[in-house]
């Protein structure tokens, strides 16, 4: 058990992007083996940083030997399984603390969530990482259709502009987002925080069990010549906004992939996207996601990747 006086150090970074005070920030919390933290005393930790998640990093000797790392991700309130803009600068912060340069190639390693093991690459050349993302993907039979919009506080001149109604999308238990597509960046725009939760009746509670749906709202922004589809995304949860949400985007990927516009059964399909988020925060972020496999009940792999910069370091006391 820590005692009082003892004191852990931490990073903070600012994920999915390459410049620093963008992108979404995060605490790494590093635990080296010879303590031990209560519940109650990671659920303080992560409210004094006040970040949307924050990471407890279980260091030792032998997590550096075999490259394997175990992490707690809360939130300001709770525990959650997994997140994807913690475990992108988690291993962003092992590449460097590994001593990766740009001679070495790249590094390997996983890391242990409550969602499951993560297997990891940190390129040090062009410092990405990137990471599979344990994915059971279930698509709800609740939807959001334009009429029920505007009851959640999203306003008339975008509602009416629907496309479609927004299917529900879980990308692993308890992880589930409204996906609502939207025809312009112009209607992207004119969003606000502070929108009513939507309800979790009609949900699969095997999915969903307890909790709140978030809203991602997206635009499609057409294919480049490689083959990425681009999008500008936000994504706004009751009176929050989050600059990058790597879950969401994930769980955006595999719908577009293999749900939007399903195909028959064939060979191995390999999609790729860059998701822009945050921009009307003022902390863009870039989100890469590469969805592989065969059809909706054959997704082999969710690929995310993305950069991140260090921004600040120090300790802190345990709490008691």
């Amino acid at each position: 058990m820590a005692s009082p006086d003892q004191h852990l150090q931490f990073v903070t970074l600012d994920v999915f992007t390459q410049h620093r005070y963008a992108g979404n920030p995060l605490a790494v919390v590093r635990v080296p083996a010879s303590v031990v933290l209560t519940q109650g005393q990671k659920q303080l930790i992560a409210r004094e940083f006040n970040y949307s998640e924050t990471v407890i990093l279980h260091e030792s000797g032998e997590s550096y030997r075999q490259k394997e790392w175990t992490i707690d991700i809360f939130l300001t309130t709770a525990e959650i399984t997994l997140a994807g803009h913690p475990v992108i600068g988690t291993v962003c912060y092992l590449g460097q603390a590994l001593g990766a340069s740009a001679a070495s190639g790249t590094i390997s390693g996983t890391l242990k969530t409550k969602a499951g093991k993560v297997p990891f690459t940190y390129d040090a050349g062009s410092k990405r990482a990137e990471v599979e993302i344990p994915h059971d993907v279930h698509v709800h039979p609740k939807t959001l259709t334009a009429n029920e919009a505007i009851q959640h506080g999203i306003p008339e001149e975008v509602h009416q502009s629907l496309k479609r109604p927004a299917p529900v999308v879980s990308i692993v238990k308890g992880m589930t987002f409204c996906l609502v597509e939207l025809p312009s960046l112009e209607a992207l725009a004119k969003l606000r925080p502070n929108l009513k939760d939507l309800s979790t009746d009609g949900l699969d509670r095997e999915y969903h069990p307890t909790g709140v749906v978030g809203f991602f709202f997206y635009v499609k922004q057409g294919t480049t010549t490689s083959g990425i589809q681009k999008l500008r995304t936000r994504m706004i949860e009751g009176s929050q906004e989050d600059p990058a949400t790597g879950s969401a985007s994930s769980a955006l990927a595999a719908y577009l992939a293999f749900y939007a516009d399903p195909t028959p059964d064939s060979a191995q399909k390999v999609h790729k996207f860059e998701l822009t988020q945050g921009v009307e925060m003022g902390r863009e972020s870039v989100i890469v996601l590469e969805v592989s496999g065969r059809s909706a009940s054959q997704i082999e792999k969710v690929k995310l990747s993305g950069n991140s910069i260090h921004v600040m370091e120090g300790s802190l006391v345990v709490p008691v």
